[in-house]
This record gives C-alpha cells, sequence and structure tokens, in this order.
C-alpha cells in the first residue's frame, strides 16, 4: 500500500506557473495522504479527512521565529452554521510543498494531522507538543522529524526571498519600460 502511495504522490501536486497568490484546492493531494495516515498510523486513527479542507497557500507560517509548512485553522460554529462541511481547514505553503518527496510529505501531513484532538466525540484543536507533536517524532523517529522541519524553515526562507527578488526584478523591468517610452 505504502509504495502504491508513494507513486501516486510522485505526480500528484499540480504545477503552477509563476508564484502561487492565492489559495488553491489541495484535497486531492492531500486527502489521498490524509486517508492513507488514518489507516496506518494509530495515533491518528480517528481524523476525519473528509471533514478537513486541504489548500495550498501561497506563503508560509513563522512559529516561534521558524517557518513551518502547515497551518491547522479549527473552524467557528458561527462558520460551519454557514457551511457545515468542514470543521478544519489545513493549509499548506506550495512553493516548499512542490518540491518534498513523498515519504516527507507523509510525515509533514501526519504532524499536521497531529494537531486535531477528538474528546468525548468533539473534535478540537490540539497545541503541539514544545513545537513538535510526540506521536509524530515516536512514529517517524525524532532525528528525521526534526530534520524535515530544519529543512522546511530553510526552505520556505529561501522561497520568500526569491519571491522577493522576483518581485524586485518586475518592478525595475516596469520601471525600465516606461522610462523608454
Amino acid at each position: 500500500m505504502k509504495e502504491d502511495l508513494l507513486a501516486k504522490l510522485k505526480n500528484a501536486t499540480p504545477v503552477v506557473a509563476g508564484d502561487l497568490e492565492t489559495y488553491l484546492d489541495a484535497d486531492d493531494e492531500m486527502q489521498m495522504i490524509a486517508d492513507y495516515i488514518r489507516k496506518n498510523n494509530e495515533h491518528n486513527s480517528y481524523i476525519q479527512p473528509e471533514r478537513i479542507k486541504f489548500l495550498y497557500s501561497p506563503k508560509p507560517k513563522k512559529d516561534g521565529g521558524k517557518f513551518i509548512l502547515t497551518e491547522l485553522f479549527k473552524r467557528s460554529d458561527m462558520e460551519k452554521m454557514v457551511n457545515d462541511q468542514y470543521d478544519f481547514i489545513l493549509t499548506c505553503f506550495y512553493d516548499v510543498w512542490k518540491n518534498l518527496d513523498p515519504e516527507q510529505k507523509i510525515i509533514v501531513m501526519d504532524k499536521a494531522l497531529c494537531g486535531i484532538e477528538v474528546v468525548e466525540e468533539k473534535t478540537k484543536k490540539k497545541a503541539p507538543d514544545s513545537k513538535e507533536y510526540l506521536n509524530n517524532m515516536h512514529f517517524y523517529g525524532a532525528e528525521k522529524v526534526m530534520r524535515i522541519s530544519e529543512q522546511i524553515d530553510l526552505a520556505c526562507t529561501t522561497a520568500m526571498e526569491q519571491r522577493k527578488e522576483n518581485a524586485k526584478n518586475a518592478k525595475e523591468a516596469v520601471d525600465a519600460n516606461s522610462l523608454d517610452n
């Protein structure tokens, strides 16, 4: 099963020309990963991937001075009154996600899903155990999880610097064109 999933994930991330400027639906890829995690990781066996809206994000989140790839939002009761299809929204920074290998995507998704807790039939958002979820670290190995977190922070920093450079170059090109006219 895992080999089949890894093969499917190799080309599952959509290709976006240029920088992603707005949120983009990610259900096709990420729900497939979340379903695999629910079936194969005991510590996340209670999650309901169909109750999570997955989105690619145009920017990463910073937490404790480091970039993280995913952000989990618990939808309020008022939001659910408008549309009760989802309990959570999970966003993932597209620029870095698209470059992860399939195994890294599974580990990152598992870590994000560790933020969901079910207590007495109610779902709620759970705070991480000191910036990493212990169940995720125990399952995949602390060294591997920490290494991926460091790689993600560096990749997010690089991606954001590249976006700034691209914007600066585009502005300079527009300024140069306006001087020529």
